[in-house]
């Protein structure tokens, strides 16, 4: 009986090949993965700018003249594009159904096809189905409740008058018969020895933290507080000028309250007891010394205090908390909270 003799290696020929082959597809694979995961990480990045911009911008405007749905949305739109790096995105949808805050969903979703946007992708080789991409961002809006104030003044409720309108508020002077909203002389002050300064935080400082609720102390005196010239004075402070503040507004002061609380109420122990914030245009004003700005002269005499104009003011959240969403003053922090 005659052995066959078999040559291993020629039998083996070829496996190689097929092993390379079979690799290369599983590679080809993997590497398409990975550049198609990469792209929808990108997109999807640009995608939450273009949310986040639409989000903050919708609110703003929401809280400060209120808005439709169609101008939220027109608004939102507007801005989802120029925040989004390769300049296509969609407005999804815009949630306003919850009380001082809007949601914009963005997606790659073409609104009129309907069909994804990332088609053109590796994976596409392997029969993949075009990938819609989306991000969602929430922004929400409240009153201010607590902040600090560059200027150290507070204004009485009546003084708040949030028409769109210039309004001269005077501190001090005016001469015989002026009167301010309380019917009261400026220069008989507002209770003795208050004219609505506040007491700086520092003494190196003109900054005033005030909180809605709470009791803030005067600085006494008709004279702008130590060291504080400076920041009314045009040629030192030129930004000043025609910038919007945010500044305290009192309900009412200590007087006839509890002596063993508040003391005598007069002087330095003054007490304003703070209601609320209000954005207000510095256009004008007239302290002592070189704290003046006046272009139009709208002071004469004597008379002492602002001139501007009440006006809706998003504030920095750096600086300033908010409390509620139920209408209190006209300055906001907004910010996103997903």
């Amino acid at each position: 009986m005659r052995r066959m003799n078999l040559n291993r290696e020629a039998a083996e020929r070829g496996a190689a090949g097929v092993l390379v082959a079979v690799m290369m597809l599983v590679l080809l694979g993997a590497g398409a993965l990975a550049v198609d995961t990469g792209q929808i990480y990108a997109e999807r990045a640009q995608l939450q700018n273009a949310a986040d911009a639409g989000a903050l911008a919708a609110v703003d405007l929401c809280a400060a003249s209120g808005c439709s749905q169609a101008s939220a949305v027109a608004l939102a739109s507007s801005l989802a594009n120029g925040n989004s790096l390769d300049s296509q995105s969609t407005v999804q949808s815009v949630d306003l159904s919850v009380a001082g805050q809007v949601s914009v969903t963005t997606s790659t979703k073409d609104g009129a096809t309907n069909a994804g946007f990332l088609t053109k992708m590796f994976a596409s080789a392997l029969n993949a189905p075009p990938v819609t991409v989306g991000a969602t961002a929430t922004a929400k809006w409240k009153y201010v409740t607590k902040g600090i104030s560059i200027l150290p003044l507070t204004f009485a409720t009546c003084e708040f008058t949030d028409d769109g309108l210039p309004h001269k508020i005077l501190t001090q002077g005016g001469g015989a018969g002026a009167q301010d909203c309380n019917g009261l002389n400026p220069s008989n002050q507002i209770i003795p020895g208050g004219f609505a300064w506040l007491n700086p935080d520092s003494s190196t400082g003109c900054k005033v933290t005030a909180e809605v609720g709470q009791w803030s102390m005067t600085s006494a005196g008709g004279a702008v507080p130590n060291g504080c010239m400076d920041l009314f004075n045009p040629t030192l402070n030129p930004s000043l000028a025609n910038s919007t503040v945010a500044l305290p507004v009192y309900k009412y002061t200590c007087a006839g309250m509890p002596a063993a609380q508040f003391g005598s109420c007069n002087g330095s122990s003054v007490q304003y007891y703070i209601e609320k914030w209000a954005g207000f245009k510095l256009q004008a004003w007239n302290f002592t010394g070189q704290a003046k700005y006046d272009p139009t002269n709208v002071f004469t005499g004597s008379q002492k205090g602002l001139y501007g104009t009440f006006v809706g003011y998003s504030a920095d959240p750096n600086l300033f908390t908010g409390g509620s969403t139920t209408p209190n003053g006209n300055v906001i922090v907004i910010g996103l909270i997903k």
